[in-house]
């Protein structure tokens, strides 16, 4: 299992509210987008990835038996709590809140949970899929309202359903992916995806690197590149190498 992430904070935005977390030894994955007035947005999403991973890297590995889908329930319940102590103990904090994505990978299994709008996507034999839906009024007009997307008015993007740290109730969404050998998993704030179609990223994940440190730093640039509004992250997992050693084989391209 290999990994690479990289966290920009753009080229509007003063501080970059995004955090990442990397546990390949226990193939754990985290990227938070936080938001709130102040200092407040890096706080909370700091804070809910170390409580989930605190939680989730506390389970030894190889345990018979394990319940990974309650796992990351459990994660997303300490990462909701640590954030919301936090801002009741703290006034300047009042209002903070985050996005979560997790991935756990164990062996040819991949479990994801999901709150917000940062995304994750699977990409495949050439073509990306989308494995999360976005926790935002924008997704709720398409799917309920059955409004076109090009009708939805681009503010709709940023107003958030569900936030760790603030909404009464969670309802996330968790999921079991069997994988296969070079199967990889992109995770990302919505600085990337809210100026990048998924064509375009479907396009720069099989563009021919051979390295995954190229793929997120080419992902970052075209952000950035169309203005970089937001900050932007990214975190590629490779859970089941094509090969065991060197380096990646080259990809087709993604239409």
């Amino acid at each position: 299992m290999r990994s690479t992430s990289k966290s920009d904070r753009g080229l509007v935005r003063e501080n970059n509210e995004d955090f990442l977390l990397a546990d390949e030894a226990k193939g754990i994955f985290l990227l938070a987008d936080g938001m709130g007035g102040g200092p407040a947005g890096e706080v909370a999403s700091e804070l809910a990835v170390r409580a989930a991973h605190e939680l989730l890297a506390g389970v030894p590995a190889g345990q018979a038996n394990l319940d990974h889908l309650r796992l990351l329930a459990e994660a997303l319940a300490a990462a909701h709590s640590a954030v919301a102590k936090k801002a009741l103990a703290e006034p300047s904090l009042e209002g903070m809140g985050t996005t979560l994505d997790m991935v756990l990978v164990d062996g040819a299994l991949a479990f994801t949970c999901h709150v917000g709008d940062s995304r994750i996507y699977l990409f495949r034999a050439g073509e990306l899929r989308q494995l999360t839906k976005d926790d935002n009024y924008a997704a709720v007009l398409a799917e309920l309202e059955k409004v076109p997307a090009e009708e939805i008015a681009t503010g709709y993007r940023h107003i958030l359903t569900q936030v760790v740290g603030i909404s009464d109730e969670l309802v996330p969404e968790i999921r079991r992916i069997e994988l296969k050998p070079a199967d990889l998993l992109l995770m990302c704030s919505d600085g990337l995806t809210g100026v990048l179609s998924n064509a375009e990223i479907g396009t720069v994940m099989g563009s021919g690197w051979r390295e995954l440190s190229e793929a997120a730093d080419t992902l970052v640039a075209a952000a950035n590149g169309k203005g970089g509004p937001d900050n932007v992250s990214v975190l590629i997992v490779e859970p089941v190498p094509a090969v065991a050693t060197g380096s990646l084989p080259m990809l087709p391209a993604a239409g």
